[in-house]
């Protein structure tokens, strides 16, 4: 098993943690991750984007050229879509991305990551939290449901993965995120859209 996977939008989003933990997941079951960030000065709104390979076996390359996953968080990371690999999943953050271009040869997957996200106030660490702070994990939730992760023990799972890298006072935000992981994969069990074994 090989997979490479680019994670692109703008600083803020929470694009980099996105492809941490997706590699972190991967990690955990004993693959191979390489896991290399990009990003611009800014500290917010510029761009940013990650590449994530994941293998059995050894990499001998961290740099994604031909993505098996695009996940797109806002328009301008719209400019990736030629490099996804026939065949491959475009997974889109459609709150923000309203008209995604579209290929014949891949799976389009268009996810209202930012609404659903917001729509899961009552899990909110305290009275009036904004969640759609949480747009990154809906969008990791339909990641790993498109690549067929998302077994029955996924909850345990991702959880594990927030524990990690949610410590001291982020920790209340575990139980957001990981609603939010659960709500994305749901989404794209609804949408029906399944990578092929």
């Amino acid at each position: 098993m090989k997979a490479e996977v680019i994670v692109a939008g703008h600083g803020g989003q929470g694009v980099l943690e996105l492809a941490n933990w997706l590699a972190y997941f991967h990690l955990r079951r004993g693959r191979h991750v390489a896991y290399t960030p990009s990003y611009g000065p800014e500290t917010r709104g510029g761009k940013v984007k990650c590449y994530v390979v994941v293998s059995d076996e050894t990499i001998d390359s961290p740099i994604v050229e031909a993505p098996d996953l695009l996940i797109v968080m806002n328009i301008p990371s719209m400019d990736y879509l030629p490099l996804l690999k026939p065949g491959g999943n475009l997974l889109v953050n459609s709150s923000l991305v309203k008209d995604a271009r579209r290929r014949t040869d891949v799976t389009v997957t268009e996810i209202p990551a930012v609404e659903i996200a917001a729509g899961l106030g009552e899990f909110g660490p305290t009275k009036g939290t904004d969640t759609s702070i949480a747009a990154n994990s809906v969008m990791l939730g339909a990641a790993l449901a498109t690549t067929h992760e998302a077994p029955e023990h996924l909850a345990e799972e991702v959880e594990e993965v927030f524990r990690h890298f949610l410590t001291g006072r982020k920790s209340a935000f575990i139980p957001l995120n990981l609603h939010a992981v659960e709500a994305g994969a749901a989404f794209v069990a609804r949408a029906g859209v399944l990578a092929a074994a």
